[in-house]
């Protein structure tokens, strides 16, 4: 009888353990499965942060520029995405991806320097172009330089979907990318360099509720300084300061007039 007992508890404590090992089981998958469904969705969550940071610092640089500018003249935009990419086993593979969903045609690789490049740019509707420019820096990492620019901006809905749909991509391609706008036109008030520059800053504190003055520059022909505007959500270090936007003014030579450049959070092209 006595055996009989154990023989019994022996049972029940067999079943208890497996039952104690299938819930345990359970739970960890569970839990494997919330944590996985938990990284995905702050994934979605900071690229929708990160398009809709882009959106909104798009839509106020060429709202500004539009105030700015000669009414109808060409407003020249520039949108750069730079970044770095690693863990891959062929970069010529990873180009072709990447191309793909761009719509760019797959480029073949050239030697500079010792480092395989890739180069590619394909139109984009209303006189919009999308460039692609790959750096391997070393076996398993490259840098990603993708434009997109349009000498005169015709579409700014167009130019916005654009935009979003880089970003996108660039995310699926694992390539943590950094943007960075630019905006060039003819100043609507001419005069000297120093006047229109006063009244572009103005117009920058009147659009956002907090901005502060940061580095300055000015020669002959030329004014430029750069702001911390809590309000653009995206900034960059400069010298000793976080900087959101920068203002240049520039008289050209031949002509005479005056000409605005502003990006966000600074200028990357010639002013």
């Amino acid at each position: 009888m006595l055996k009989t007992m154990l023989n019994n508890g022996t049972k029940k404590g067999t079943l208890f353990i497996l039952l104690f090992v299938c819930c345990t089981v359970a739970l960890l998958v569970n839990f494997q499965s919330v944590k996985a469904k938990s990284i995905a969705l702050d994934e979605v969550v900071s690229q929708a942060s990160v398009t809709s940071e882009l959106n909104g610092s798009l839509m106020s640089l060429i709202d500004l520029g539009k105030k700015t500018t000669v009414s109808d003249s060409p407003l020249h935009i520039v949108l750069k995405w730079q970044g770095a990419i690693s863990g891959y086993n062929d970069p010529s593979v990873e180009v072709a991806k990447l191309c793909a969903r761009l719509g760019l045609t797959v480029p073949s690789g050239i030697e500079e320097e010792g480092r395989m490049t890739y180069r590619s740019t394909a139109a984009k509707p209303y006189e919009s172009r999308l460039s692609l420019f790959w750096s391997e820096l070393e076996e398993g990492n490259s840098y990603v330089i993708v434009t997109l620019d349009t000498a005169d901006l015709q579409n700014e809905a167009s130019f916005q979907v654009i935009a979003d749909e880089v970003s996108t991509m660039l995310e699926q391609s694992n390539i943590k990318a950094e943007w960075n706008v630019s905006l060039q036109g003819i100043a609507e008030k001419q005069g000297g360099p120093e006047e229109v520059f006063s009244q572009t800053e103005g117009l920058l504190k009147e659009q956002f509720e907090t901005v502060s003055e940061k580095e300055s520059y000015k020669d002959v022909a030329t004014v430029s300084r750069t702001y911390s505007i809590p309000d653009l959500k995206r900034s960059i270090v400069s010298g000793i300061h976080s900087v959101s936007a920068q203002i240049a003014v520039h008289k050209e030579d031949q002509q005479g007039t005056n000409r605005i450049t502003i990006g966000f959070p600074l200028i990357t092209i010639e002013y």
